[in-house]
């Protein structure tokens, strides 16, 4: 690689802006193609639950962790007979992958959520999961002193949680750009190393003849 003059690069990457316009604009069109007219859109609906009486550190034998029932909520026990009474026409390993369960650090809550493709069906889904992860519960932990209480009930929302116009369009016009600025960089050098090449076959027939 011959060593980059900055000045000679920046007039090279400014005469050649309308190509780096251009990437970024096909860039820009296909993710909203992709965005608008080819990604599935995604609801999610969110709840909120209270274990009142858990145990944190899972210390203390025969204690019933907190962090048992995270795994409850996402396991084949409360999700099976969801799929089941529901008649959700995907698997348990899908309804998995849409379910999330995560305890709050330092709290007695676990944030809940379902996703499907439509809104009403993943609110659906969650109600029906709390019910059934409340009554699985009783059957395993019969004994504990745990109380489960629904803070925040499922709710329903309209704007699909995977899709990011703003977020994808700009992130792949960044990229469409940042390519084209890479491609053009080693057109730059190859044109540059074959300039100096050029340069010093000349020079070195001119020595010759001038020997002879």
């Amino acid at each position: 690689m011959e060593e980059i003059n900055l000045y000679d690069l920046l007039r090279f990457y400014t005469k050649r802006w309308l190509t780096i316009a251009i990437a970024a604009m096909i860039g820009a069109i296909i993710s909203i193609t992709y965005t608008y007219f080819i990604q599935q859109p995604q609801y999610k609906s969110s709840a909120t639950i209270l274990l009142i009486g858990a145990d944190h550190s899972g210390n203390n034998q025969g204690s019933v962790t907190l962090n048992n029932y995270v795994k409850l909520f996402t396991s084949r026990r409360v999700l099976d007979p969801v799929i089941t009474s529901s008649g959700y026409s995907e698997d348990y390993k899908t309804l998995s992958g849409n379910t999330t369960a995560e305890n709050v650090k330092n709290t007695d809550i676990i944030n809940v959520s379902m996703s499907s493709s439509d809104p009403k069906t993943s609110k659906i889904l969650l109600e029906s999961a709390i019910q059934e992860f409340k009554e699985q519960s009783k059957s395993l932990y019969g004994n504990s002193s745990i109380r489960i209480n629904v803070v925040d009930s499922p709710d329903t929302s309209n704007i699909p949680s995977n899709i990011k116009p703003v977020q994808q369009v700009g992130l792949t016009t960044i990229a469409a750009m940042a390519l084209s600025i890479i491609v053009l960089f080693f057109i730059y050098d190859y044109k540059k190393s074959q300039l100096s090449t050029n340069k010093k076959h000349k020079i070195k027939k001119i020595a010759v003849r001038k020997a002879r």
